[in-house]
């Protein structure tokens, strides 16, 4: 089995994967996703790079994901804040929705928030 390195017994079921090349085989519960082990055998599966992937993340491999929106970003045009993807319009303010992406904003408590709305409803008087 090309997952679990176990031999594979006559007359047991085997999963051949035809994008991984005829010389690999799995047991069937061995097939499954390299990043998040979902079972793969009635499912579309991809190959990359010697890794089986369910769609979700063979897709993330591919391109970022939004962490506003959790959708892929097909744009050129995105920005990496907080140590995540954001399409640009989705960075926003947690107070007023102002799009931050370009702008100097603060964090409180783990939630980005313009300069404006910091000075009226954080900031010390």
């Amino acid at each position: 089995c090309y997952h679990c390195k176990l031999n594979m017994r006559e007359g047991d079921p085997a999963v051949y994967a035809e994008r991984a090349g005829y010389d690999k085989l799995w047991h069937p519960g061995c097939f499954v996703c390299c990043t998040c082990s979902e079972l793969l055998v009635d499912m579309i599966y991809f190959w990359k790079n010697g890794n089986l992937y369910c769609g979700r993340h063979y897709c993330d491999s591919e391109r970022p994901r939004c962490a506003g929106c959790d959708e892929l970003i097909f744009s050129n045009e995105y920005t990496l804040a907080e140590g995540q993807n954001w399409h640009l319009k989705h960075f926003c303010c947690f107070d007023c929705d102002c799009v931050l992406a370009g702008i100097t904003y603060l964090t409180v408590n783990d939630k980005p928030v313009c300069k404006s709305c910091y000075m009226k409803n954080h900031a010390v008087v």
